[in-house]
Order: structure tokens, then sequence, then C-alpha cells
């Protein structure tokens, strides 16, 4: 009889180390789900033209380093999203497919806190069109681009590694090249509007978002505005 309940206490006790084993398990994938959901919800507001809000994805390293002016943070999220878009040669698409790509299985207590994600666009176009794409090099993710870090329990973006990747060439071609305040220019007091004139029809696609980027800092700038005076 003995022999019987340390049986049973022996299944018991491999049992329990089976379902916290699972539940673990199940933990720790959602976390590292997590570092998707945080990138996904960064492009997606770049998609939208929300580039300031994109910004929440953002270490407090981050924020307060280099990119700790708002005028930067603007700047560079649009640099970056043409960037990438010029690189995949989605340049005159509204939208776009993002497929990134974990350096590592983060394990708590084990792995460093930090984590490398590749990041690659992909046009929204159906599955058999993707397949005959993806056997174009170019169409590769850029190799550890995003790299992310816990902060206070949450993941955010600690760093973009743009110099060292594919995409730094054109990044720096367009940083160089591209005015930024070819329609509207930020001032200490709110902004100012160039006298620029717009054709639809003869529009390019990089001025086409970059008119879309400057009615996101017009937008900003009346938030701001409005703020103020309450």
């Amino acid at each position: 009889m003995e022999r019987f309940h340390l049986k049973i206490s022996v299944v018991v006790i491999v049992l329990g180390i089976f379902v916290v084993g699972i539940l673990t398990y199940v933990s720790v994938l959602g976390e590292n789900h997590k570092i998707n959901r945080v990138i996904n919800s960064y492009f997606g507001k770049l998609k939208d033209g929300m580039y300031l809000e994109a910004c929440e994805s953002y270490s407090s390293h981050l924020q307060q380093g280099q990119l700790a002016r708002e005028e930067d943070n603007l700047n560079f999220n649009f640099l970056l999203e043409l960037s990438l878009l010029k690189y995949y040669n989605l340049i005159d698409q509204d939208d776009y497919n993002v497929e990134l790509k974990r350096s590592n299985f983060w394990i708590p207590f084990v792995s460093d806190d930090s984590v490398y994600v590749s990041i690659a666009l992909k046009p929204k176009e159906d599955k058999e069109i993707l397949d005959i794409l993806s056997s174009d090099q170019s169409r590769n993710p850029i190799e550890n681009l995003i790299i992310v870090v816990r902060e206070k329990g949450t993941w955010k973006i600690r760093e973009f590694t743009i110099a060292d990747s594919s995409v730094g060439g054109i990044y720096n071609d367009l940083r160089q090249n591209v005015d930024l305040n070819k329609y509207v220019k930020m001032t200490p007091h709110g902004l100012q509007l160039k006298n620029a004139e717009i054709n639809f029809k003869t529009l390019s696609p990089i001025d086409r978002r970059l008119l879309k980027f400057s009615l996101h800092k017009i937008r900003k700038s009346q938030d701001a505005g409005s703020k103020r005076d309450n």
C-alpha cells in the first residue's frame, strides 16, 4: 500500500513539473512574441504617417540620446521608412507587410535582455507573387537592423544599426539629398510654410511621401499650440 501511494506521489510530482514546464514555456513564448508586436506597432505607425507617435516604441536610452529632440525623431523615422521602401522597391506603395526574424529565443535569467531583429518589407500581394519575389536577393531581411531591450518589464527599441547595414548607403544618400523642409520648416515658435507649388499629377513618390510628412508636422504643431493655449 505504501508503495502504491509512493507511485501516486511520484506521478503527481512528475505531472506537476510537466504542467509548470508547459506554463513556463507558454509564458516565455508569449514574451518573445511581444517583441514582434512592438516592432509591428512601430512600423504600423510609420505606415499611418504617425512619425512622432512611433517613438512610443523607443527605450529611454534612445529617447534621451541621439533622438532627444522632437524634430530629430520626426526626421529619423521618416528617412528610415523611406530608405527601407526604396531598398525594397516599394516607394510607390501605400501599404506593405513587415517580416521580422529574431536572432535568438529570449529566456529569462539565461539570455541577455537584448535581442537583435532582422527586418524585411514585402508588398501586400497574393502568395504566388510573393513566392516569386522571394527569390530576389534584395528581398532578403536586413540582418540585425533593430536591437530591442527589456525596460521595466516591457520590450523597447534601443538602437537601429543602420550604419553597418545593407540599407545604410540609401539612408545616407536620402539624408543628404532629400530636402525635409521643402514644404514646411519647423521654427522655435511654430512652422514656416514654404512657397512651393504642388502638382499632384507630376508629384514623384518621394515628394508625395514628403508632402504627407509635412502635413504630419503641421498637425503636430497645431496640437502643441492647442496644448499651450489651454
